[in-house]
């Protein structure tokens, strides 16, 4: 049985200090915040507090992805609101190390976070929103099994203008984990 903290490309671990410099870096970078939900710039203090945040727990597992090969972080990911009523959590991922963006990594850590939601957290649903513009993403959500739920019209005011949200959500037993 695979690990469920590793991919082909990536492996999930614990937020570390030693991160810090990139996060920081990442969620001040225009280019990576455009796709997230955050509006406001962060200081050093409030990225380290976050990486210093505690243990990742059932409602809110937070993880950084670093590559398999040289221990590099480039994202971060996480399962957030799970509830165990409801066996379900919302899912945020962003890949802050634009050199990283192409060759597959962000297919493999969608597959890896949601194998592990699955396997490890018993979740039954994972779902996410995403522009309607963030088209890279959609096919990478789709090529792991999300599905297209609906749409929240002028769902965030962001950039100057009203963006749709696309919801997507995946169900236990729908996660694709190898390209067709």
């Amino acid at each position: 049985m695979p690990s469920p903290f590793e991919g082909q490309l990536n492996r999930r671990t614990a937020r570390e200090e030693s991160a810090l410099e990139n996060f920081f870096r990442w969620i001040n970078d225009w280019e990576t915040v455009k796709y997230l939900g955050a509006r406001y710039p962060r200081s050093r203090k409030f990225e380290q507090e976050w990486l210093a945040g505690g243990d990742p727990a059932y409602g809110l597992a937070q993880f950084i992805a670093e590559t398999l090969d040289e221990a590099t972080p480039i994202a971060w990911v996480g399962l957030h609101s799970a509830t165990p009523e409801d066996r379900a959590a919302s899912l945020g991922i962003a890949i802050g190390d634009k050199s990283h963006l192409e060759g597959g990594y962000g297919t493999d850590i969608m597959r890896t976070v949601c194998r592990f939601g699955f396997e490890m957290m018993n979740l039954h649903r994972i779902d996410l929103t995403v522009f309607d513009w963030n088209t890279r993403a959609i096919r990478c959500y789709e090529k792991v099994g999300f599905q297209h739920e609906g749409v929240l019209r002028d769902g965030m005011f962001k950039a100057g203008r009203w963006n749709q949200l696309v919801y997507m959500g995946l169900l236990r037993g729908e996660l694709i984990l190898e390209d067709r």
